[in-house]
């Protein structure tokens, strides 16, 4: 295998998915997570857009300890010295050439204008003294001359590296194996891919880039980007490490990568998503428990703890349930209930209802407890009645004193390392993976947890501290 690298485009094109805008701050933290997992070249933004991202880019770029960065730059001077002023060591330029966009994007240019755009935009980041790494975005979808055409005119003035974009998702891997083997032998230079998931593809078009000999990759944390996203870098880095014996990744922090795009972006992987989903190393059917009970190997691809995670069986197969389709308009029963019930939690004050769980109704996807609390006699009541704990989830507490205004209960609250007592009416986002506790202080009041799980026990994390990063 050549070998190749990895280039990291969570603060880049993870910032193109709908609703994601990275702080600074979150951005540094994103960036030396990265460092600590082993990947030495970063994309961490696109300057030009704004002076605003400019400044976001030089302070995330003054941060990396050990990685080189690269930065977006569309084919235009004035984009290049964005990258140039933001200390970038890398400028990514971009163009396309084919007929969709010379009809959407360059319309009354021919492609004569196109090719002097970006032969400019090239050599006056070589002056700058950038290296140059040239995508031909939609490559995918552009015939191999026009490929051959914009290629040269980028390496004639100084590129370093050309990479193809398969910008809608649609290589398969024999194809794209093809392109890329084809790219080396006429262009004689670095080969990059650029691989969008539009149709689930871009993980076997990433290996088959690189058993083609494509000098970078790019990927990002849980795949994240404009539309379906591309290559996801954990799901290419586990399986680089098992299926191809490439050992440089720091596996075990994963947990901490996804934590942080979790916090950041508030993306939920699926519970079916390879390696990072809820049920990846979930055993269900009883032939399969019994065998991973005397050999995990039986139905694992790799030990769930290499990568942060932990294995889960579930002997009991649930009961068959009312129908569900089609929906109806069930009325549920709440019903009261004691802490004994509860893990991490003891009897205190108040009374506790279930609003709603699987029990209240088998169709819920989510769990609602209910405290209500009178004027408690706290006498031989532990203070702390619940301990910390986590979720797999994301979760709420919500706190409303008996007055109209919602004022009148008070309650302690610890999250992560802070803690605080906290005045009605409060709401406190949890989020998934992240230990907290509370106990009742004083007055009246109503105080309300909603998880989102059917049921509450099987949403407790093992332990919140394999998947808990710093929160302040």
């Amino acid at each position: 295998m050549k070998p190749f690298q990895i280039l990291d485009a969570t603060l880049r094109e993870g910032e193109q998915q709908a609703g994601v805008r990275f702080t600074c701050e979150d951005k540094i933290r994103i960036l030396h997570l990265l460092e600590s997992y082993q990947i030495n070249l970063i994309e961490v933004g696109h300057p030009g857009i704004s002076a605003l991202d400019e400044e976001i880019c030089r302070k995330v770029a003054q941060s990396a300890r050990r990685a080189q960065i690269l930065m977006h730059a569309r084919a235009t001077v004035e984009e290049v010295h964005a990258a140039k002023r933001a200390k970038a060591d890398w400028v990514g330029i971009w163009a396309s050439i084919n007929d969709v966009s010379i009809q959407t994007k360059f319309r009354h240019h021919e492609e004569s204008y196109i090719l002097e755009k970006v032969q400019q935009a090239v050599i006056e980041a070589k002056k700058l003294g950038l290296q140059v790494r040239f995508t031909i975005e939609d490559a995918s979808r552009t015939e191999w001359e026009k490929i051959s055409s914009l290629g040269y005119a980028a390496l004639q003035a100084g590129a370093d590296r050309i990479s193809l974009a398969d910008t809608v998702g649609i290589w398969e891997p024999d194809t794209c194996k093809k392109i890329v083997t084809r790219a080396i032998e006429e262009f004689g230079c670095e080969i990059e891919v650029h691989l969008h998931n539009d149709f689930g593809l871009a993980q076997a078009n990433a290996l088959a880039a690189i058993d083609a000999g494509a000098s970078v990759i790019d990927a990002t944390i849980l795949g994240i980007g404009e539309r379906a996203g591309i290559t996801d870098l954990i799901q290419l880095t586990v399986a680089l490490q098992k299926l191809r014996n490439d050992h440089r990744y720091s596996l075990d922090r994963i947990p901490e990568l996804v934590q942080a795009i979790r916090l950041t972006t508030g993306y939920r992987p699926d519970e079916l998503r390879p390696i990072t989903g809820q049920n990846a190393f979930t055993h269900t059917s009883a032939y399969h428990v019994q065998a991973v009970k005397r050999n995990s190997k039986a139905y694992e691809p790799l030990p769930p703890e290499t990568i942060g995670r932990t294995r889960l069986l579930e002997e009991k197969r649930p009961p068959i349930g009312s129908p569900k389709l089609p929906v109806s308009l069930q009325v549920g029963k709440p019903f009261p209930k004691g802490a004994s019930e509860l893990q991490y939690h003891r009897d205190g004050p108040g009374i506790r209802w279930v609003m709603m769980d699987s029990r209240v109704d088998e169709r819920a996807s989510f769990y609602v407890i209910q405290r209500i609390f009178g004027l408690c006699d706290l006498s031989g009541i532990p203070e702390k009645h619940v301990d910390r704990h986590a979720h797999h989830c994301d979760s709420a507490f919500l706190f409303w004193g008996d007055a109209p205004d919602g004022t009148g209960l008070v309650c302690h609250v610890q999250l992560g390392e802070e803690e605080k007592t906290v005045e009605s009416p409060a709401a406190i986002f949890i989020p998934a993976g992240v230990e907290h506790s509370y106990h009742y202080v004083s007055g009246r009041g109503t105080y309300t947890n909603i998880v989102l799980s059917p049921e509450y026990n099987k949403s407790l994390l093992v332990s919140a501290a394999s998947s808990e990063i710093p929160v302040s």
